[in-house]
């Protein structure tokens, strides 16, 4: 009888600090992961956050473009227009 609940001492113990391995094991993992997930999050963030930028800066742009006024006189009046919105290039 004392052998055998010395036995169960000994698996209960063995099993204890098993668990408690693989707590520790599977916590520090986690936390990595953590880490790293957080980090990889950052990044895509500061490259939406650019993309976001160029894509108004570009709405800006063609928005300017599309004023008519504007875009005559990047032309250098090469292009003159009639009364029926026809354009012409000029030689």
């Amino acid at each position: 009888m004392q052998r055998s609940f010395r036995l169960t001492r000994v698996l209960v113990l063995t099993l204890f600090v098993l668990s408690a391995v693989f707590y520790f094991v599977s916590k520090t993992y986690v936390n990595s992961m953590n880490i790293s997930l957080s980090v990889e999050e950052s990044q895509l963030s500061d490259e939406i956050a650019q993309k976001e930028q160029t894509v108004e800066e570009l709405q800006n742009e063609v928005n300017t473009l599309q004023e008519k006024g504007r875009l005559l006189g990047m032309l250098d009046n090469q292009v003159s227009d009639h009364e029926n919105n026809i354009y012409v290039m000029n030689d």
